[in-house]
């Protein structure tokens, strides 16, 4: 006769009816392999074929696995239906089994040989465990075959001269032997926790050392840039007021020579107009236009002869002709044309040895010191300034890693010698 679980009228129960095979399970006596065998067919799960874990009732009375029946639905039937006559179920939760969830429970201990489980989680009586051959109590252990033995069991030939104790005295003497075998494990788990946290630690503190380093390296550097930066606007404003200076210099020159070029220019249109005029009032005017002529010429051969390279040469004799014609009446003003010393940009007193330069500048900005701690061996209570040149007692114990190079015992911290030339030379305290 199948299982044949019904709804009960309590929500969230359900009622199983058993057969004559299957409560003849729950009595402590001997059963044929074969009454077994029909007995687990009966206590099968359909779909996965095992004896029920955690069994549910569906409406349909059908009964599964739960495990086994939502792996169904999630993979092979989305609308819930149910595995063996495909009825829909409803969407609420499938009824637990309590009654067939118990006697396959006791099936299970049964095979192993163990005691059957409380009924229910209310039942506080805790049956005893049962011999697999003789069906008898366990009462007693036996210390050479480590196992539990009954009354028979203890008769057995298999056993005779063996250490057999009750069960209550071997488990306690097992237990203190295994308390005390486990104290020096649990020493080395407590150890190797520490050491994890002590790894986790270094790791935190690790990451706050990059973090403060790239932080005072990125504030050196920043501030090598400003004076860097500072300097270079200094240097080209420099520049730029020599470069105005020397502008303003050939503007000067340059106009000057403008005025000149006018002057001349209207001395050669005169002469022009005096021969565009008829034959007669030319010929009347040929002496003066000569003079004017000989005059115009002669200054011209002199502003020349000044603007050229051999003037300091020819200079005397210019002004000899300048004299010879002051006898004429060109209003011709010349003032000597001069060439403009020092016009050009002094590039090499910008340029040269800038960086030198910049380095001598640099100077009080740089802070030598013949030391540098390590922060890395420093005694817990001691503070080190941020360019570990510095150091002080604050009396307060740091929650720092417990590296091997660091202080422990004595309030002393390492640095390193350094040379002039950026050389460690060694280390001392």
């Amino acid at each position: 006769m199948p299982l044949r679980p019904r709804a009960s009228s309590q929500p969230g129960r359900g009622v199983v009816l058993l057969s004559p095979k299957v409560t003849a399970v729950l009595r402590p006596r001997a059963v044929t392999s074969s009454s077994r065998a029909a007995v687990e067919d009966q206590l099968s799960c359909p779909v996965c074929c095992e004896i029920f874990a955690d069994p549910v009732v569906l409406r349909c009375s059908h009964s599964f696995c739960r495990t086994c029946l939502n792996q169904f639905w999630s993979k092979k039937s989305p609308k819930r239906e149910c595995p063996v006559c495909r009825r829909r179920c409803s969407l609420t939760e499938p009824t637990v089994s309590l009654v067939l969830k118990n006697v396959c429970e006791t099936l299970v201990q049964e095979q192993m040989g163990l005691s059957t489980p409380p009924s229910s989680p209310g039942t506080t009586a805790k049956r005893l465990d049962l011999c697999p051959t003789h069906r008898e109590p366990l009462k007693l252990f036996c210390h050479d075959d480590q196992e539990l033995l009954c009354c028979v069991c203890h008769t057995s030939k298999k056993h005779q001269g063996h250490r057999v104790c009750p069960i209550e005295e071997a488990a306690q003497d097992l237990k203190a032997e295994l308390k005390k075998e486990l104290l020096p494990m649990k020493k080395s788990l407590r150890q190797l926790y520490e050491a994890k946290q002590e790894r986790d630690d270094i790791t935190v503190h690790i990451k706050n050392q990059r973090q403060q380093a790239e932080k005072q390296i990125r504030e050196e550097f920043s501030e090598i840039r400003q004076f860097l930066e500072n300097q270079e606007r200094e240097r080209i404003a420099l520049l730029a007021e020599e470069e105005e200076e020397k502008l303003q210099l050939m503007k000067k020159n340059t106009d000057k020579l403008s005025r000149d070029i006018l002057t001349f220019s209207h001395a050669v249109r005169t002469a022009d107009d005096e021969i565009a005029n008829s034959d007669a009032v030319f010929l009347q005017h040929y002496r003066n236009i000569r003079k004017r002529l000989v005059c115009a010429a002669l200054v011209i051969s002199i502003f020349c002869a000044m603007m050229s390279d051999s003037f300091v040469g020819r200079y005397q004799s210019a002004a000899g002709l300048w004299g010879m014609c002051c006898d004429c009446r060109m209003q011709v003003t010349f003032s000597e044309p001069e060439k403009v010393p020092a016009a050009l940009i002094n590039v090499a007193k910008h340029i040269s040895s800038l960086k030198f330069s910049l380095w001598e500048k640099m100077q009080p900005m740089v802070e030598y010191t013949p030391v540098t701690l390590d922060a890395n061996t420093a005694y817990p209570c001691l503070m080190l300034s941020k360019n570990l040149t510095r150091v002080s007692n604050s009396g307060v114990m740091q929650k720092l890693p417990d590296n091997p190079e660091r202080f422990d015992h004595f309030v002393f911290v390492l640095g390193s010698r350094v040379s002039s030339q950026d050389a460690t030379a060694g280390r001392w305290r």
